[in-house]
């Protein structure tokens, strides 16, 4: 009985903590359903080929006093700004060291904080958390 009662458990717990799992939404999803995500790794190996262009793509959110952007694990493009989608100050809580699939602006040619990030985003347009 012991053993049915802690499979029991187990499986209530999973499916709390599965359920619980709330997704976040910023500004306009309606970009969401015109673009196709572009891999991280295609981004950082031909920058100049989207340069200024409006990129949907995927990755964890890090923000501190010294670092707001978005990686891959082993890339990183800084994150100038999250406006129009929302105001920075409201999302450190619900976005910080979060998956993330991002739309926004492009480019390739300020490399930002000691030439450590491969690129920026100027703008984001949609940021959806997972």
């Amino acid at each position: 009985m012991k053993t049915i009662s802690k499979i029991y458990f187990t499986l209530m717990l999973s499916f709390l903590c599965f359920a619980c799992k709330e997704t976040k939404e910023y500004g306009n999803s309606g970009y969401a359903t015109n673009l196709e995500f572009t891999d991280f790794q295609t981004v950082i190996s031909n920058p100049k080929e989207f340069y200024k262009d409006t990129l949907r793509i995927k990755g964890q959110i890090s923000m501190s006093s010294h670092n707001v952007s978005i990686t891959d694990g082993s890339s990183w493009i800084w994150i100038d700004s999250f406006e129009p989608a929302i105001d920075f100050d409201t999302v450190y809580e619900n976005l910080n060291m979060k998956t993330v699939e991002l739309i926004g602006v492009f480019d390739f040619r300020e490399r930002v904080f000691m030439d450590t990030y491969d690129g920026k985003f100027t703008e984001l347009f949609y940021i959806k958390s997972e």
